[in-house]
């Protein structure tokens, strides 16, 4: 049996992390597409692995691909679907299929239906499969929609969530304004459209697992000021009292069966006592809740990310979301021993 052979698409500490989780699961990697400081330098050396790849770090994806027959890239450097689009059409165009802890991706078909569209058309055409994936997978998705089963009737979901900044560096950090001033944040806030957040994003894939209806929905962005001096590593600096320490993004969902949807994304920069949370609160017959505390959202974010790449492979083609695919699961082989293409 074949070794599966990986793209690494984000050289960040997500992609350094998941290269070396793809590693212990024996996968193949045999490309790293970057664009910064890493350029030229062995992944190996740059993921902390103590020995060489011998995959250099490239910037220049076209001579990647064709140097690497691969049989599914990895990408984990962007948060919306309109900057994953090129990457993604042309490993698509290479035959090659993606997992992509892109935000958006994990349920685009309603933020961004044409992109989307296009992407799937393409990858059937082209025989291979894309997936949006990672944290929300397990927590914001699986654990959800299989809680709702001890369910008679549902009034109304609540999810509440938290992540540490420094965990995910500056692009996420930025995304949430750490490091603003109160001031500057309110006039972005006031001037800017907001998009919807990762967790409402996630909201949309658990309604339409259970067969329900969106009828209206509503965004919004409410800051976490400093309340002492606290150091951010993603900005390299400290943050100052009175500046923003990061944010909390809620998402709200009425549906046409009659049930409210309701999600609260907070990413700040942690202190010394702060850990992850997940917490999903679900009222009906019987009222239902869920806590998950004490874990590293930055872990959680590539192990579901990896264990996806044998469904990804063994998938029908086109843009699949998560709700769609095998439940998600642990697995103690490497991961070729799950293929069944």
């Amino acid at each position: 049996m074949k070794r599966i052979k990986a793209i690494i698409y984000g050289v960040g500490e997500m992609g350094r992390l998941m290269t070396r989780i793809m590693i212990e699961k024996d996968v193949e990697i045999v490309g790293a597409i970057g664009n910064k400081s890493n350029i030229g330098k062995d992944l190996g050396e740059v993921c902390g692995l103590g020995y060489s790849l011998n995959v250099k770090i490239s910037n220049d994806a076209d001579a990647v691909f064709s140097s690497a027959k691969a049989d599914i890239a990895v990408m984990s450097f962007c948060s919306d679907m309109q900057a994953m689009y090129m990457p993604t059409k042309k490993c698509i165009e290479n035959g090659v299929n993606v997992i992509s802890i892109t935000e958006e991706a994990l349920y685009p078909w309603t933020t961004s239906p044409e992109i989307t569209k296009e992407l799937d058309e393409l990858a059937k055409k082209h025989g291979v499969t894309v997936t949006g994936g990672g944290i929300q997978d397990i927590n914001w998705i699986s654990l959800v929609s299989v809680l709702t089963g001890a369910s008679h009737t549902i009034e109304s979901v609540l999810g509440r969530a938290t992540g540490n900044a420094d965990d995910f560096g500056p692009v996420v950090a930025g995304h949430f304004h750490v490091g603003e001033t109160k001031e500057e944040f309110e006039s972005k806030i006031r001037e800017q459209k907001l998009e919807e957040g990762f967790m409402g994003i996630a909201l949309e894939s658990v309604i339409a697992d259970l067969g329900l209806t969106i009828k209206q929905k509503k965004q919004s962005m409410e800051s976490i000021i400093a309340e002492e001096d606290v150091n951010s590593v993603a900005l390299g600096r400290i943050i100052k009292k009175g500046e923003v320490l990061g944010a909390a993004q809620i998402d709200e969902m009425t549906t046409d069966e009659g049930i409210d949807f309701r999600a609260e994304f907070i990413m700040k920069v942690y202190q010394e006592s702060e850990d992850d949370t997940n917490i999903w609160v679900i009222k009906g017959y019987p009222d239902l809740y869920l806590k998950q505390e004490k874990f590293s959202g930055s872990i959680m974010t590539c192990t579901p990310t990896i264990n996806r790449i044998p469904d990804i492979i063994n998938s029908e083609p086109g843009f699949i979301t998560v709700e769609k695919l095998p439940k998600i699961r642990f697995r103690a082989h490497p991961l070729h021993y799950y293929l069944n293409k």
